[in-house]
C-alpha cells in the first residue's frame, strides 16, 4: 500500500520540477514530488513502500531522532563532512526554499537537500550511530558513528555531559568518568563522604567496566545512564528518587532496580525529588516523590521508590526528549508537539490552566507548523526551543525568567523576545528563576533573575529579555550548558568548563566560595 506522508529529501534543483500536480494521485500537493514529476514515493521503483522511502528518522537511538525529518534513505546523523564536528550548516533542515524538505535553519555544507552522506541511497551500517572499537567506552558491535569516533555525543551539542542540581555541578568526563564539585550534604557528588568540594572531584566507581553516557542532577541527587543503558543514582533518597528500591541516602553511585525486561535508557531528568528517563522504545518510566503528579501515574501513592512506567504519553506516541523541574516534568513527543504532568500552581505545564495533572498532558500551541526540538524545566518555569530556532516559554514568569520583556505569568506558550539580529538557539537550560540559550554562533545569552550574577553579563541586574552574558574566553564558544539554582556552567569547545553565579557551596569549581558575574574558567583534572 502507498501511504500518503511527504517525501523526505531534496529532490531537485528546479523549482519548476517540484510538486506532483495530478489531482488524482494519493500524493497530491504542488509543493512535494519527485524531480521527474512523478507522483508517488516509490524511489526505487520496486513497487513496495520501503521503510527507506517514509518520512523521518524512525530510530529512536539515532543520535538526531526526529519524526519529522530525514534524507529519503532514513539515514541518522548530520556530520556531513565526517569531521566529528557538528558544524552550523550541519543541523537538520534545508535552506532551498524550493525544496520538497525545505527548513530555513540549516543545510548540508555543500548546499544540498539530502543527508546520504555518500550519495549511495542505501542506508548503509556506518551512517548509524554507534562505534566499532571494543575498546572504547561506547563500543557497540552493531553500529559506528560515520566517521567511526567513539564518543556518545555524536551530534556534539553536549546535551548529557553537564548538569547543575540546586547547589551542585557534575560532568561527564572524556575517559566516561564522573567529576562533581559543590554542596554534598546528601552525598549527591558520589565519592562516599558527604565534604562539599570547591574543585572538580571523581566520584567513586559506576560500576566495574562502565562508563557513564548522560548525567542529570536534581536538587540533591544525582543520576547517570551508564554505557549498558542502566541507571546508577547517588544522594538524597528521602522520597526513592533514587530508584533502588529503598529511601536510604547513597553516597556512592548505586544502580536503580530494573527499567523493565531488555528496557535501557536512553535520556535523563531528575527534578527536586524525582527522576524520570526515556527508554528505548520511547516509553517513560518515572521514580521518587509524586506528590503533585509528576511521575505521571495516579496519585495514589505520594512516591515509588523503583522505576515506574507511565501508562500512555500519548496514542501511538514516544518521547525524545525529557526535562523535569520542581514538581513537574516535560517531554518532547516523536511528532514535535510538547506534553507535561505535574505541578501547574504557577501555570508551568501550559495547558492554559493552574491545574496540576497526574498524566501527560498536551501543552497549548507552539505556534502554527511549529514544533518543538529541545526542551528545559526550571523550577517553576518551562522553555522550548522551536523547530525555527526560537524560544517559547510558560510558567512563572517573576525575575523576567521567561524572556518576553515581562514578569509576568504564562499559562500558555509564549515566544520569547528577540535573541539578537539573525540568532537562534541551539541548546537551553532552565535554573530556579533564570534560563540561558546558547546560540547558534556558540555565543550564550541568559535571561532572569541575576542577584547573584547567575546570568554572567558582569551585573546583578535582573534581565526579562536575552542578554549576551560576557566573553567565554578569546576563540571560545559554548557546546554544552547547565543552570543550577543560583548559577551556570558550560562546556566549551576546547573541553573546558566555565561557570559563573552564586557559589555559596563552591557550586563553581574554582575553588573559593565566591560569587562570579562573568564566565570563570575552572580546572578539571
Amino acid at each position: 500500500m502507498m501511504l500518503t506522508v511527504p517525501l523526505a529529501g531534496c529532490t531537485g534543483d528546479d523549482p519548476a520540477d517540484v510538486g506532483c500536480t495530478n489531482t488524482d494521485a494519493n500524493n497530491y500537493n504542488e509543493n512535494v514530488t519527485k524531480d521527474n514529476g512523478s507522483c508517488d514515493y516509490d524511489l526505487d521503483d520496486d513497487g513496495i513502500q520501503d521503510r527507506y522511502e517514509v518520512d523521518g528518522c524512525t530510530d529512536n537511538t539515532a543520535n538526531n531522532y526526529m519524526i519529522s525529518a530525514t534524507d529519503e534513505d532514513g539515514s541518522c546523523d548530520y556530520d556531513l563532512d565526517d569531521d566529528g564536528v557538528l558544524d552550523a550548516d550541519e543541523i537538520q533542515g534545508c535552506t532551498d526554499s524550493a525544496a520538497n524538505n525545505y527548513k530555513f535553519r540549516a543545510t548540508d555544507d555543500d548546499g544540498s537537500c539530502d543527508y546520504d552522506l555518500d550519495d549511495d541511497e542505501v542506508l548503509d551500517a556506518d551512517e548509524i550511530p554507534g562505534c566499532m572499537d571494543s575498546t572504547a567506552n561506547n563500543y557497540n558491535s552493531e553500529a559506528t558513528d560515520d566517521d567511526g569516533s567513539c564518543d556518545y555525543d555524536l551530534d556534539d551539542d553536549g546535551v548529557g555531559l553537564i548538569t547543575a542540581g540546586e547547589y551542585h555541578t557534575c560532568v561527564i568526563l572524556d575517559d566516561g568518568s564522573v567529576s562533581c564539585w559543590g554542596l554534598n550534604e546528601e552525598g549527591q557528588l558520589g565519592d562516599g563522604t558527604t565534604t562539599d568540594r570547591l574543585t572538580p572531584t571523581q566520584t567513586a566507581s559506576l560500576g566495574a567496566g562502565r562508563t557513564a553516557v548522560a548525567i542529570t542532577a536534581g536538587e540533591y541527587h544525582t543520576c547517570a545512564i551508564l554505557d549498558d543503558g542502566s541507571v546508577s543514582c547517588w544522594g538524597w533518597n528521602s522520597a526513592g528518587q533514587l530508584g533502588d528500591g529503598t529511601s536510604t541516602d547513597r553516597d556512592t553511585p548505586t544502580q536503580t532496580s530494573s527499567l523493565g525486561t531488555d528496557r535501557t535508557a536512553i535520556a535523563i531528568a531528575a527534578g527536586y525529588r524525582h527522576t524520570c528517563a526515556i527508554l528505548d522504545d520511547g516509553s517513560v518510566s518515572c521514580w521518587g516523590n509524586n506528590n503533585h503528579g509528576q511521575l505521571g501515574i495516579v496519585k495514589a501513592n505520594t512516591h515509588r521508590d523503583t522505576p515506574t512506567k507511565i501508562s500512555s504519553i500519548g496514542e501511538g506516541r514516544t518521547a525524545v526528549a525529557i526535562s523535569a523541574g520542581l514538581a513537574h516534568t516535560c517531554v518532547i513527543l516523536d511528532d514535535g508537539s510538547v506534553s507535561c504532568w505535574g505541578r501547574n500552581w504557577e501555570v508551568q505545564l501550559g495547558d492554559g490552566t493552574n491545574d496540576d495533572r497526574d498524566t501527560p498532558t498536551q501543552t497549548s500551541s507552539l505556534g502554527t507548523d511549529r514544533t518543538a526540538i529541545a526542551i528545559a524545566a526550571g523550577e517553576v518555569h518551562t522553555c522550548a526551543i522551536l523547530d525555527d530556532g526560537s524560544v517559547s516559554c510558560w510558567g512563572a514568569g517573576n525575575g523576567g525568567r521567561l524572556g518576553d520583556g515581562t514578569n509576568s505569568d504564562r499559562n500558555t506558550t509564549t515566544q520569547t523576545s528577540s535573541l539578537g539580529a539573525g540568532r537562534t538557539a541551539v541548546a537551553i537550560t532552565a535554573g530556579e528563576s533564570h534560563t540561558c540559550a546558547i546560540l547558534d554562533d556558540g555565543s550564550v545569552s541568559c535571561w532572569g533573575r541575576n542577584w547573584d550574577g547567575r546570568l554572567g553579563d558582569g551585573t546583578t541586574t535582573n534581565r526579562n529579555t536575552p542578554n549576551q552574558t560576557a566573553s567565554l574566553g578569546v576563540g571560545r564558544t559554548a557546546v554544552a550548558i547547565a543552570a543550577g539554582d543560583i548559577h551556570t556552567c558550560t562546556i566549551l569547545d576546547d573541553g573546558s568548563v566555565s561557570c559563573w553565579g552564586g557559589n555559596w557551596d563552591g557550586q563553581l569549581g574554582d575553588g573559593t566560595t565566591t560569587d562570579r558575574n562573568t564566565p570563570t574558567a575552572i580546572e578539571i583534572e
